[in-house]
């Protein structure tokens, strides 16, 4: 197992993205804007491919380190709905049967309903206002050798350092500002809502995530940035979630489906405890070699019919792994779904009905928005909250 060192540590909070739906939105700075092919022939807007190809995990370790930069972006209308869904509840696995083999029936699940807080409960905050501060993780062992990786820190409002909050991980699209992602604090209320944004800086693409290999990079980055978060801040082990748009797309599903629901030890050391609760990605897909586990993955997945750069198939894969693992019947197109109200969503939603009640998979396909239009974080924190 890896030691995790902290290296240095500073607070600039960046003033360059300062409106949530302004400069820095990912419609700003631009998916299409990265124009420049990746490894797989496709334009860098739409991650590192456009079609279910490879890609996987490889952990690594840590040191930590803060550089400065900005605040969140995104155009959708911010609101809270106490409602999840207004269809039938689904049948499958319920808490009685975690008694008897593992949370919601399934073998080798620790009880996620439970909070488990993170080592960081009760430690002083490691910066003071509410703006992104950066921290610089070490990576010794990936596939193109060692990095140093930058995520960027937000905390809520009057930050308690006795409460576990939820936490959520973001990934941008290529050639976005790494803070320039949804702004879920907006939405949280007083509940409040730790924000890590994840900064595409991988010694491979630079302008994208490294969201196509078997080897991913990106799997040691994540693991790294959890563990040095878990020592510092307090936030629920059991409540941590990923979204993301376009190329941070790509990297939800593969983190959704490598770490969903149990820690997985990764394909090298030091592996997790990271364990992710539910995603929530927009506008990607699933690389069809991914080193995915049979744990369940809750989601939200958001695509958009007429997007032109990354073709909504590649959800359809996502979806389709998504209600095996989780319990559901069928496949996309004839597993039984029903309307799942979400704020902001203009009912474009639907929640497979025969998915158990602990492992929901909704799937929000407007027709048109093309590729960056109909970022319902909104709803996404709705769902984030029935966890």
């Amino acid at each position: 197992m890896q030691k995790w060192v902290v290296v240095t540590q500073t607070g600039i909070g960046c003033l360059a993205c300062l409106s949530v739906l302004g400069a820095c939105s990912s419609d700003a700075s631009p998916d299409a804007g990265a124009s420049s092919s990746q490894g797989n022939g496709v334009d860098a807007s739409a991650g590192n491919g456009g079609t279910t190809i490879d890609s996987g995990a490889a952990p690594g370790s840590n040191t930590s380190t803060p550089d400065a930069s900005g605040t969140p972006n995104a155009s959708e209308e911010a609101g809270e709905s106490d409602a999840l869904v207004d269809a039938s509840p689904p049948s499958g696995p319920s808490d009685a049967d975690a008694t008897k083999s593992g949370y919601g029936g399934v073998a080798g699940l620790e009880d996620l309903s439970t909070v488990k807080k993170a080592p960081g409960c009760g430690m002083p905050a490691p910066q003071a206002d509410t703006m992104w501060h950066p921290y610089t993780v070490s990576t010794p062992m990936t596939r193109v050798g060692p990095l140093m990786r930058t995520y960027y820190l937000k905390l809520p409002p009057n930050y308690d350092v006795t409460k576990p909050y939820r936490l959520i991980y973001q990934g941008t699209n290529c050639g976005g500002c790494p803070t320039c992602v949804m702004p879920f604090d907006t939405v949280a209320g007083p509940e409040g809502v730790i924000q890590v944004a994840l900064q595409r800086d991988d010694g491979v693409h630079m302008t994208c995530f490294d969201d196509q290999d078997p080897m991913s990079i990106e799997f040691p980055f994540i693991e790294a940035a959890d563990t040095d978060l878990r020592q510092k801040i307090c936030f629920d082990e059991h409540r941590v979630f990923v979204n993301g748009h376009s190329s941070g797309s790509w990297l939800t599903n593969e983190t959704g489906c490598v770490y969903g629901s149990a820690a997985q030890p990764g394909p090298s050391p030091p592996g997790g405890p990271l364990i992710i609760r539910a995603i929530a990605p927009h506008s990607g897909g699933l690389p069809a070699s991914m080193p995915c586990h049979d744990f369940p993955t809750p989601g939200m997945w958001t695509h958009n019919h007429d997007d032109p750069l990354n073709p909504f198939s590649g959800t359809i894969g996502a979806i389709n792994r998504a209600l095996k693992v989780n319990g559901c019947t069928g496949t996309y197109g004839n597993s039984p779904t029903a309307p799942y109200a979400a704020p902001g969503t203009n009912g474009t939603c639907n929640i497979y009905t025969s998915c158990p009640k602990e492992f929901p998979v909704i799937l929000c396909d407007p027709a048109t928005g093309g590729h960056e239009g109909n970022k319902f974080y909104a709803g996404n924190w709705q769902f984030f909250t029935s966890f």
